[in-house]
């Protein structure tokens, strides 16, 4: 893009809407946006949606949302567990965000649980904090829904040790289960240290998973306090820019740079502070942490392998002219 359409550019509005699901999204959107909006003069809107986002992406509701390379696969594809009744044909992206993620499965001491497979076999009266990874759960022969069907709950948490703290003061957390990344929520260890035990996703049953289009993960010994152990996991790992085929070329061309450009500043505010593992009630802050949803430098943003589904020819041709990619 030359100097010339980029002064063009700035004399005409363009729109563009961003979806949105938690807190870190709407950081990636202001990070992103302000990189943008020194290339084009642009009118942008943050759409808070639900988990995924993929009907509003598919209507038209918004123009781009973050995602995870492994749903993006699968629906480009039309193959795999998060695919539809057919390929996305019109799924594109712009960049992959790194974020080391994986779905952990905590239970309580006193449940006495520490295999899936106890689980099936005892039916207990489980009271689960959490959602998510019901893939691993199906492998084994049960569901979320069976938990509830023997007597048991589960409902969403906010994963902090606040609010596990209060699930725990209610005899609501026999287990705490979903994503754990690398800059862990202060939810894992609050469970860990008072000696909830993280249970492994057994070989067999990852192979399974991984005929299915999905990838492991090893969760090193003393990733928090309670694994003791290198754990097997399913991987939920990296964010990635997700829009249509059918987006502004030039719009998708300097969301590609301004995340390139602004990679630093992305970084930088994504970076969030935690103290006291929520449990100090308020001030003083005893113990300050410094962590981010990032989990490693942006780089190499641009690789497919990391993004699930082809990058927008417009970002593609951003790549191309600055070197990263071939022609």
């Amino acid at each position: 893009m030359t100097d010339q359409v980029k002064i063009m550019d700035k004399e005409q509005i363009k729109e563009i809407k961003f979806g949105t699901s938690w807190s870190t999204q709407f950081r990636f959107t202001q990070a992103i946006g302000r990189g943008l909006n020194e290339y084009l003069n642009i009118k942008a809107s943050a759409h808070v949606l639900g988990p995924g986002g993929f009907s509003e992406l598919a209507n038209g509701t918004v123009d781009v949302i973050f995602s995870k390379w492994v749903v993006n696969e699968h629906r480009y594809t039309g193959q795999g567990i998060y695919s539809g009744s057919k390929p996305d044909e019109w799924l594109r992206t712009i960049a992959w965000l790194p974020q080391e993620d994986r779905f952990l499965f905590a239970m309580a001491p006193h449940t006495g649980i520490t295999s899936f497979e106890e689980i099936v076999e005892k039916k207990p009266v489980l009271h689960i904090a959490g959602s998510g990874g019901e893939v691993v759960l199906n492998e084994y022969g049960f569901s979320y829904a069976d938990i509830e069907k023997w007597g048991g709950s589960v409902r969403r948490v906010e994963h902090t040790a606040a609010e596990v703290s209060r699930r725990f003061a209610e005899n609501k957390l026999d287990g705490l289960w979903g994503d754990g990344s690398a800059y862990d929520f202060s939810a894992w260890p609050w469970v860990g240290l008072r000696g909830y035990r993280f249970l492994a996703v057994d070989e067999l049953i990852m192979q399974k998973l991984e005929s299915k289009g999905l990838r492991r993960q090893i969760t090193p010994s003393g990733f928090i306090p309670g694994i003791d152990r290198n754990l097997l996991a399913l991987d939920d790992s990296h964010i990635v820019v997700t829009c249509r085929s059918d987006l502004d070329q030039e719009i998708a061309y300097y969301l590609a740079k301004a995340i390139d450009e602004k990679k630093r500043d992305i970084e930088l505010t994504s970076v969030q502070l935690d103290y006291d593992h929520g449990e100090g009630g308020g001030l003083p802050m005893t113990k300050t942490k410094y962590w981010s949803s990032l989990t490693g430098r942006i780089d190499k943003q641009w690789d497919e392998f990391y993004t699930g589904a082809p990058l927008h020819h417009g970002a593609k041709s951003y790549y191309q002219e600055s070197g990263y990619l071939v022609s």
